[in-house]
């Protein structure tokens, strides 16, 4: 079996984030040592695309051969590997059963030295079984986080009747004032869904910056 070392992974349950994407609070694992399966790229678009179900065998020869440098010890994860084309990498984490649960893109220098490496692997045929799609999501990461936060505080100061405060929003992002709140909390909230702009990036950092204690 081939392996390679020392990588950073950031496990996602569904679609996995872009390097650009991750956070400084996401659970990131420096990865000492972890299988590295170089199959088809056909294979790897359903991999990318899916959820799948690997079989025993090739279960049992990835069992426990994935290690992550703990703080003061190095510990293992059950079923894990690197999967890749020669064009794309992907990790992959599996359960018991051989079905996939969590998922991680690479940094770039990661992918590109995995990439090197892998170029005189021999390919395999990876036997899988596609179980369920994974919903491609089109946004990006901080826009989700952004129209979240915003949803959450604009409906929250709506049901409270904190109605100054809705009014000022409207007025940050509009430029104009109205006195109905019906159609203030209405309009914020279409836009959010339909016409999502760098203006509620502002909106979010005003809201932010409303909570911030001194």
């Amino acid at each position: 079996m081939n392996y390679y070392y020392d990588i950073i992974l950031n496990w996602n349950e569904n679609i996995p984030y872009n390097f650009y994407e991750w956070n400084d609070y996401d659970y990131l694992e420096l990865i000492k040592k972890i299988p590295l399966i170089k199959i088809k790229h056909k294979t790897l678009v359903d991999i990318w695309s899916n959820n799948i179900k690997i079989n025993k065998e090739f279960l049992n020869n990835i069992k426990d051969k994935t290690l992550v440098s703990g703080k003061n010890s190095i510990c293992k994860i059950d079923y894990a590997c690197l999967f890749t084309d020669n064009k794309n990498v992907i990790a992959l984490e599996f359960n018991e059963t051989g079905e996939s649960i969590n998922r991680s893109k690479l940094l770039i220098d990661d992918e590109m030295n995995v990439l090197e490496v892998a170029y005189s692997l021999k390919e395999i045929e990876l036997e899988y079984e596609i179980i369920k799609k994974l919903e491609e999501n089109k946004d990006l990461r901080q826009e989700n986080e952004v129209k979240k936060l915003i949803n959450l505080e604009i409906n929250n100061l709506y049901q409270n009747k904190e109605l100054s405060k809705l009014r000022y929003l409207f007025y940050e992002y509009k430029g104009q004032k109205s006195e109905d709140i019906d159609e203030i909390f209405n309009t914020l909230n279409e836009e959010l869904k339909s016409n999502f702009n760098k203006d509620f990036f502002r909106i979010y950092d005003i809201i932010k910056l409303s909570y911030h204690k001194v």
